[in-house]
């Protein structure tokens, strides 16, 4: 049986994300908690994020951060 990586996953776990990101699973805790970050998706218990979702608001961020240095 062959491991999935994180690009293959069709839904990222908070550990998942946290690692893409390179930041603790508390610091998505709390941008989830002030409504920032990646819109995740709630499926029964469990938060997730598309990896598409995440793509686009790396973007967005991205985007915004040219717009101030210009």
């Amino acid at each position: 049986m062959t491991q999935n990586t994180t690009a293959e996953l069709p839904l990222l776990t908070i550990k998942d994300l946290a690692s893409l990101l390179n930041v603790s699973e508390k610091t998505i805790r709390n941008l989830r908690a002030k409504g920032q970050g990646p819109r995740a998706v709630k499926i029964g218990g469990s938060v997730r994020w598309r990896r598409e979702t995440v793509d686009r608001y790396l973007e967005d961020m991205e985007a915004a951060d040219l717009q101030e240095v210009a």
